[in-house]
């Protein structure tokens, strides 16, 4: 009998550590995706960025020519 109850501790242990694998798994999940946007949107406002940047160079570039 003794080693039923354990046997049953035993798996109500591993079904708790399921359950909160779980719920880690899924606010992992959850960061993961938050940081996708967040580096797809960083990657976007550096894109803009360098496109304002290249245009300011070229702009520079046509000035010296007219001095």
């Amino acid at each position: 009998m003794n080693e039923i109850k354990q046997l049953q501790l035993n798996i109500e242990r591993c079904i708790l550590k399921i359950e909160n694998i779980s719920i880690e798994n899924t606010a992992l999940r959850t960061r993961m995706e938050e940081l996708t946007h967040e580096k797809a949107r960083l990657m976007q406002k550096n894109d803009q960025a360098k496109t304002r940047l290249e245009s300011m160079i070229s702009r520079l570039r046509n000035l010296e020519q007219v001095v």
